[in-house]
């Protein structure tokens, strides 16, 4: 896949946290985890998804969207407003990102135009029926943190974002 710089793109959506927060350096000696601790993580990212796909639930299903489909929402109205980029955050193909635009826009929630720089692009805007499903989902998103997290303070979260982050860089799936 021909895609523009991802680590660029996903930089210039991330969030105000993400960028204000260094990269760690290597400890000394390198990472110190057992098997076991690897597993642990690796269970966590497994069935961590289950919140992310609970969070979507009422949008994917009240629009007849796809798998992505409220994510595309978030992404693009955290400031990722052309295809192409959105297939590198996604890290799928182009055409899958056009058929879940397709549903996005027959459901109303996003419109596309020419792009103001280049014309020749497709740029993507959130509709105010998108600006609700957006902030919908991220409002049931944050009610899960908050009711499934309740023993961890804010640090910690940050910690465990950290943690993710850093397994998402430099992405090892087949291109």
């Amino acid at each position: 896949m021909n895609h523009p710089d991802r680590e660029k793109t996903l930089r210039n959506f991330s969030s105000e946290l993400n960028r204000q927060t260094p990269e760690r350096p290597a400890k000394p000696g390198g990472a110190d985890f057992s098997v076991e601790e690897v597993a642990f993580l690796a269970e966590g990212l497994a069935f961590g998804q289950r919140a992310l796909r609970a969070a979507t639930a009422k949008v994917t299903q009240r629009y007849n969207l796809g798998p992505r489909g409220a994510w595309i929402l978030n992404v693009v109205s955290n400031g990722i407003t052309y295809p192409l980029e959105l297939a590198s955050v996604f890290c799928v193909g182009r055409s899958l990102i056009t058929a879940e635009l397709v549903r996005l826009t027959e459901a109303g929630l996003i419109e596309s135009r020419p792009g103001k720089d280049d014309r020749r692009k497709t740029e993507l805007t959130l509709t105010p029926l998108g600006q609700k499903a957006s902030q919908e989902v991220r409002a049931e998103f944050s009610e899960i943190v908050h009711r499934r997290l309740p023993g961890f303070d804010a640090a910690e979260l940050r910690v465990a974002a950290e943690v993710l982050r850093a397994l998402a860089r430099e992405p090892e799936w087949p291109e």
